[in-house]
């Protein structure tokens, strides 16, 4: 095993500061991302409007990061933005075309994923819309 090949694996270790700054910074992106679409969703918001804007705000925030290094560094979207509305169970992730809209009383499971050189930090919430509120 050549030197540059034993590098390679311990860059891959959580002992590794540069690996744990990956997770950290993906995770920090996530959860403003998180922010961002618990605010927008309120009644009557459409759902494609959005997981559009989480995902957005992703590829925004990532496509920041890690722009001037030697060696190209994929990041940006792990898991798309899913807001999953009421018996369905997980990850709805509508279509350009979807026209479901968030309603009075409507439970929502929402989740979403961002990575940074592969090291995903992965969030979910999960919201109530009370009647009457």
């Amino acid at each position: 095993m050549s030197n540059e090949e034993t590098k390679e694996e311990q860059e891959l270790d959580l002992t590794s500061p540069e690996v744990v700054t990956k997770y950290k910074t993906a995770a920090e992106i996530v959860n403003k991302a998180l922010q961002l679409v618990v605010s927008e969703c309120k009644p009557k918001a459409k759902v494609i409007d959005i997981c559009e804007k989480g995902d957005a705000f992703i590829r925004e925030q990532s496509g920041n990061m890690y722009k001037n290094v030697k060696k190209k560094i994929e990041r940006g979207i792990a898991f798309p933005t899913c807001i999953s509305i009421n018996n369905t169970v997980c990850h709805f992730s509508p279509l350009a075309s979807d026209e479901t809209v968030l309603q009075e009383g409507d439970m929502l499971k929402i989740d979403m994923g961002c990575h940074i050189d592969g090291f995903i930090a992965i969030v979910a919430h999960t919201l109530s819309f009370k009647k009457g509120q």
